[in-house]
């Protein structure tokens, strides 16, 4: 029996923040993000980058460095008010000038105010979108999605508390969900009152040998390599062909690691 229930290192749980509109307040959560050993996604409105000089842009690489940039549209509309065309623009427009500040393609999105159906999905899929986190709270650690296009988080910052002391103390569980994925806007964090609380969730959540750290892409990208695998009919060969190593469990006794393009012979 072999389970997809591995991070990187043979972990079982991961932990990631996602974190909307880009204002300045995102300077001091990526420094308790760092003092932390933690990693966020930032999702930025391309509108607020255009005409930036090439020492601006240099400048906002260098701020969200360590960290994902991903898209959240270029204005913040609502997506499910657009037509198709609109929204291509609006994605496409945001994709291109992330992609000059950050010298790598951007295909990580978060919806703007929450807002997505079916119908957005299906043209974020011809944007090169490939994964995009929505609104819409679990309450608890969640599972990998099968849809990536609506990567529904455990909870908000502001009700994040009790969720992370939950999940800290679960953490060797095989049982309990294996990610918490926290979520929010830095602009919320208005008073030194707000900044105490949010240093105090990030060192409850920080630290822990048990839990991989990732921004929302490695998150991405790790799963769907594990989810790549090619496996013998009789569980004897294990195949990974990306370009990262991949670790599983090997009937609830082993936790196995096969490197990229390695062929694993159990047998």
């Amino acid at each position: 029996m072999i389970q997809l229930n591995m991070f990187p290192g043979g972990k079982r749980k991961a932990i990631t923040f996602s974190y909307d509109d880009g204002p300045l307040q995102d300077i001091r959560l990526m420094q308790m993000f760092d003092k932390y050993g933690l990693k966020g996604t930032f999702h930025l409105n391309g509108a607020n980058y255009i005409n930036k000089s090439e020492a601006e842009l240099e400048e906002i690489r260098k701020r969200y460095e360590g960290h994902e940039i991903a898209a959240h549209t270029m204005r913040h509309g609502d997506l499910n008010r657009m037509t198709a065309v609109s929204i291509v623009r609006e994605v496409l427009d945001d994709r291109m000038i992330l992609e000059k500040i950050t010298g790598y393609p951007v295909v990580g999105m978060s919806y703007p105010s929450g807002r997505f159906s079916d119908h957005v999905i299906e043209i974020l899929k011809s944007c090169g979108i490939a994964y995009c986190r929505t609104t819409m709270n679990v309450g608890d650690g969640v599972e990998m999605p099968e849809e990536f296009l609506a990567w529904h988080p455990s909870c908000h910052h502001k009700k994040a508390m009790p969720i992370a002391e939950d999940f800290v103390e679960k953490l060797d569980s095989e049982w309990n969900r294996p990610v918490l994925y926290i979520w929010g806007h830095a602009h919320e964090i208005r008073t030194e009152e707000d900044w105490e609380y949010m240093d105090k969730l990030l060192k409850l959540v920080s630290g822990h040998e048990q839990a991989w750290y990732a921004t929302n892409i490695e998150l991405y990208d790790y799963v769907m390599a594990q989810r790549a695998l090619r496996i013998s009919a009789d569980d004897s060969m294990i195949y990974n062909p990306s370009a990262i190593p991949v670790w599983v469990e090997l009937n609830k006794k082993q936790i196995l690691k096969i490197e990229a393009g390695q062929t694993l012979k159990l047998k």
